[in-house]
C-alpha cells in the first residue's frame, strides 16, 4: 500500500528532526519545501500534536523539536552518585512509594520538568502533574523503577 501524503510528511519530518537540530517551525517548513513538501504553519502545528512533537532542552539548556522517546545527548559525568545528574539540571530528588513517585525542583521548574518527561514519553509512566516545586509520576502497576530512573537520567543528562 502506497504512503499517503501526510504520512509521507511525517516520515519527513521524522528524519529531519532526527538528524538536525530544528528550534523553530520556520527553519522546519523550510527543510520540508525543500524536500517538495508544502504546508502551512498551522498543518505542521497540527503535525506535531499528533507526532506528540515537543520543544525540550538539550544538555546545555537548548531548546529543540524532539519526537517522543528520543534520547537526548549525554553531558560529560560530574560528581557520583545517583541525585548527582539531577542536581546538576534542577532535579533535588527523587523519592518512590508504590506507584508513585515524587520529584521535587527548585520553585517554579516543576511545570517544565514534567513537560519534558511526558513529552518523551517514560516507560512506565503513566502521566504526571506539577505543582510550583514537586512532580507527582503516576507509574503503571508493572512499572520498572530502575528503567524510570534510567530514563530521568538520560532525559536530564547525566
Amino acid at each position: 500500500m502506497e504512503k499517503s501524503g501526510k504520512q509521507q510528511r511525517h516520515a519527513a519530518i521524522t528524519r529531519i528532526l532526527g538528524s538536525r537540530d530544528i528550534d523553530s517551525q520556520e527553519e522546519l517548513l523550510r527543510y520540508l519545501s525543500g524536500e517538495g513538501f508544502e504546508l502551512t504553519q498551522a498543518t505542521l502545528s497540527r503535525d506535531f500534536r499528533e507526532m506528540k512533537i515537543a520543544k525540550t532542552p538539550d544538555s546545555a539548556g537548548n531548546y529543540y523539536y524532539r519526537l517522543p522517546a528520543l534520547q537526548l545527548p549525554q553531558t560529560k559525568r560530574g560528581k557520583q552518585g545517583l541525585m548527582a545528574p539531577f542536581v546538576r539540571h534542577g532535579l533535588l530528588s527523587i523519592n518512590f512509594s508504590g506507584q508513585q513517585a515524587v520529584i521535587r525542583v527548585p520553585a517554579g521548574y516543576a511545570q517544565g520538568v514534567a513537560g519534558d518527561i511526558d513529552a518523551n514519553s517514560i516507560a512506565g509512566v503513566m502521566g504526571t502533574l506539577a505543582g510550583h516545586d514537586t512532580v507527582l509520576l503516576i507509574l503503571y502497576e508493572d512499572a520498572d523503577k530502575t528503567a524510570i530512573l534510567h530514563a530521568l537520567r538520560l532525559l536530564f543528562g547525566s
